[in-house]
């Protein structure tokens, strides 16, 4: 579910900043554990390329949450 509030944004993709995973609001389930993230852990996108791009910046490869963005779980 998407939240209109900061750190959110109304924003689609959610970094966890710690884990390093990505997660899809818009498919998420009470498996993500969104809300137990830190908000200062928390790295928002719109889209899932611009995700990717910043990944790649920070030398990080894109690993998608097993239960929101399982096609892009890499475990």
């Amino acid at each position: 579910m998407r939240r209109t509030y900061p750190p959110y944004n109304g924003k689609k993709y959610l970094l966890n900043m710690q884990t390093n995973e990505l997660h899809d609001l818009d498919n998420e389930t009470s498996n993500c554990q969104i809300d137990k993230i830190s908000k200062t852990h928390v790295h928002m996108f719109d889209t899932l390329q611009e995700a990717q791009i910043y990944l790649t910046f920070a030398g990080k490869q894109l690993n998608g949450c097993y239960w929101c963005l399982h096609a892009k779980d890499k475990g």
